[in-house]
């Protein structure tokens, strides 16, 4: 049985190839790698926040003895993940020129699939019976 976040994970990655399929077929080349340039970015984004969370809350089980991270440090790191992301923006929109739209299109996949996990658990049947 796959957890919550691993099937956001897999959906978001299906729904980014999907969209940069049919933004290569509807608006050409540029609007197809906008939309795996959005994804990139959202990638990025996602790992930095998981890092920071896994930092920050109750160690995973078998995993009591980590050393703990200074808030300064893993502000530090978070910053700097941020840059990176600024960076990579530029790049993908000002010096590649690919479509702004495909890159917001990328950068939107996980509320696509968010959506799709609301709309899947939504129709699971729960057990309760009114």
């Amino acid at each position: 049985m796959t957890t919550l976040p691993q099937r956001l994970e897999r959906d978001t990655s299906i729904v980014v190839a999907l969209c940069a399929v049919a933004g290569s077929v509807i608006g050409g080349w540029r609007m197809g790698a906008g939309v795996l340039g959005g994804g990139l970015l959202l990638a990025i984004s996602y790992r930095a926040l998981k890092r920071a969370v896994d930092a920050i809350g109750p160690p995973a089980p078998g995993q009591e003895g980590r050393p703990t991270v200074s808030p300064w440090r893993l502000a530090l790191r978070l910053a700097g993940r941020y840059a990176l992301l600024l960076a990579a923006g530029y790049v993908i929109i000002g010096r590649l020129h690919l479509h702004p739209l495909g890159v917001l299109v990328g950068v939107s996949a996980v509320v696509v699939a968010a959506m799709v996990e609301a709309v899947r658990s939504w129709r699971q049947p729960t057990g309760f019976s009114p």
